[in-house]
């Protein structure tokens, strides 16, 4: 698993911090090297080295406020007018890195090794480019030397024991993960991922102390909440679990997780009023005004199964047709709907769970939580492996939107046939409509001339379903599997008869955990069951038509929100998901 080795924004910063103390301090002597003597020196030299230093100015700020295009614009200059310069070169290739051309970005940070050999922050950055390519040797040979060069460095020992954790060295994980800890102190994030892997290794008093660190210093970390109240419903102190929970609700109300685990606690201390509640707002296809994009999940299962359509690159420009039971379809259906003259970027996680086996449970537990953690400390099913694609979707005319949506998909085909044998795949969407410049600020980006270069900001964006819209803690870009765990504990094992059989509001939360980690039939059987058990129920009719979404069965989605608004005229969900779903796609007529 690869939780926390690419590039936060956090390091984005720190990155871009560095290179503007090198421009204030002239840049290091290495970023001069090649003039024969000192004395060379010319105007010529001068007026090109302050005209590389505007330009990583220009580009820092670019990159920072995610105009990625611009800042490769901007770094090029910096690197054509001061070739010798190995931060402009480490810096091009962090916004090739961002613009998903991370070969590219590979060539640029050895440039800049080449210039500056002793550079630890480059290795790093090798490092996160080999992760996302999944090479984990490689990407490990990085980390190592970068630590070797600059063991002090709290990130850089973060990013070392996550690709160890990964590659199932937890011993040495553990002992980075202490370091990185001991080296910032007062860096939530680390004290997260240490907490983390204790939980993994069974160890919740431990975890607990390095979680209630995290949250001493960072009193919004909604996931180090949510795995607090976890560890107390371990312990069966459910006040506690149930506080934290409900914390880690009123912090992201759109966190189906949070509502499941507050939810279901309610439905065990006989609140049903409560958990009725919580479960209904659990379902919205959109978010509130100035939501932060399009978020669906979907279930793909079968390793490396390949749709016949995989098989034979489409026609640029044409549009791939639709395949039953392929989420992928789905993602490139909801990409069609994107305006023509709108932009977007698109970050795709994929998780490659082992294939759950059907074993006779013990007769003597009686606890899921239990057996969950037991089946968690087993090597052979705590160790998911995830794999992070970010794309950008350029605005264009039909035929150029087509072609991308093809080379997008068709990129993330790659990645399902190289998926593990014996494990499922669960996919998750973001797609974040891109604003060309924030509101009041349009003076940061005006050209050299003063004019200004960008479009105005877009509208906010409609979006499908959103299991987790929980934004970025910490500014965080960072694929987290943890979360899969707090929802899989309180599943029904294969097999195991359910708990509350005859009881829809029981259904109902089976259903929301199957939908939050993705698995579209499941969730279905289980929401039509409560939906035959209360036809009333509000959250049941609601998820039967996020099933439908998931699924890719568009029709009887429209349909199952046309039943909800019959039943409760005012019910926003299902208005705003009618309205996203019979919204056209790009390039054809309503």
């Amino acid at each position: 698993m690869t939780p926390n080795i690419f590039l936060c924004r956090r390091q984005r910063r720190a990155l871009l911090r560095a290179a503007l103390i090198l421009l204030l301090i002239g840049c290091r002597p290495q970023a001069w090297a090649g003039r024969t003597e000192p004395g060379q020196e010319t105007i010529w030299d001068q007026i090109m080295a302050s005209q590389a230093h505007r330009d990583l100015r220009d580009g820092s700020q670019f990159l920072d406020d995610k105009q990625y295009d611009q800042a490769v614009k901007e770094f090029t200059r910096a690197v054509a007018a001061n070739p010798r310069d190995p931060a402009a070169h480490m810096l091009l290739g962090a916004a090739y890195y961002w613009t998903g051309q991370v070969d590219r970005s590979l060539e640029f940070y050895r440039k800049s090794l080449e210039l500056d050999p002793n550079n630890a922050h480059a290795y790093m950055l090798i490092g996160i480019s080999l992760a996302w390519k999944g090479d984990l040797k490689g990407s490990h040979a990085a980390f190592k030397r970068s630590a070797e060069l600059d063991g002090s460095r709290a990130d850089i020992q973060m990013n070392l024991g996550s690709i160890e954790e990964s590659m199932g060295l937890v011993p040495e994980a553990l002992g980075h993960f202490r370091a990185a800890a001991a080296l910032a102190p007062k860096e939530p994030l680390y004290h997260f991922q240490l907490g983390m892997l204790y939980r993994k290794l069974g160890r919740d008093q431990d975890a607990a102390v390095s979680l209630g660190q995290a949250v001493k210093l960072y009193s919004e970390f909604e996931d180090a909440l949510l795995e607090l109240g976890a560890i107390d419903e371990r312990r069966g102190d459910n006040k506690s679990a149930i506080y934290y929970f409900k914390k880690a609700v009123a912090l992201k109300s759109r966190d189906s997780v949070a509502r499941l685990r507050l939810g279901r606690l309610y439905l065990m201390t006989g609140d049903f009023r409560k958990a009725r509640a919580i479960f209904a707002d659990s379902f919205h296809l959109t978010p509130e005004e100035g939501g932060a994009g399009l978020q669906l999940s979907v279930a793909y299962t079968g390793g490396k199964k390949e749709s016949p359509r995989s098989r034979s690159a489409p026609a640029s420009g044409a549009l791939p047709q639709p395949e039953s039971n392929d989420p992928l379809d789905v993602f490139a259906r909801n990409l069609e709907r994107i305006p023509l003259d709108q932009g977007a970027i698109m970050q795709v996680d994929v998780v490659f769970v082992p294939k759950p086996k059907l074993v006779k449970a013990d007769p003597e537990s009686r606890s899921s939580l239990k057996k969950a953690l037991q089946k968690e400390m087993d090597p052979e099913y705590s160790r998911p492996t995830a794999v992070r694609r970010e794309y950008q979707i350029r605005s264009g005319n039909p035929d150029q939107r087509a072609d991308q949506i093809n080379r997008l998909i068709e990129d993330l085909r790659t990645v399902m046939r190289n998926a593990p044998d014996d494990t499922d795949a669960r996919l998750g969407m973001n797609l974040n409509y891109k604003r060309l410049a924030p509101a009041g600020n349009a003076s940061a980006y005006a050209g050299r001339d003063g004019s200004h270069p960008l479009a105005a900001p877009a509208e906010d964006a409609k979006v499908s379903y959103q299991p987790r819209a929980v934004g970025n803690d910490l500014g965080l870009w960072i694929i987290g599997t943890g979360w899969m765990a707090l929802v899989d504990e309180v599943l029904p094992e294969p097999g195991e008869n359910p708990s509350h059989p005859d009881q829809s509001d029981w259904w109902v939360s089976t259903g929301l955990g199957f939908a939050t980690l993705g698995d579209a039939p499941r969730a279905l059987e289980a929401f039509e069951r409560a939906y035959r058990l209360d036809p009333n129920n509000e959250a049941a009719m609601l998820g039967r038509g996020v099933a439908f979404v998931m699924s890719g069965n568009e029709t009887e989605a429209i349909a199952a929100y046309r039943g909800v608004l019959k039943s409760y005229p005012k019910n926003r969900p299902a208005k705003e998901g009618l309205k996203w779903l019979l919204r056209p796609v790009s390039g054809k007529k309503k």
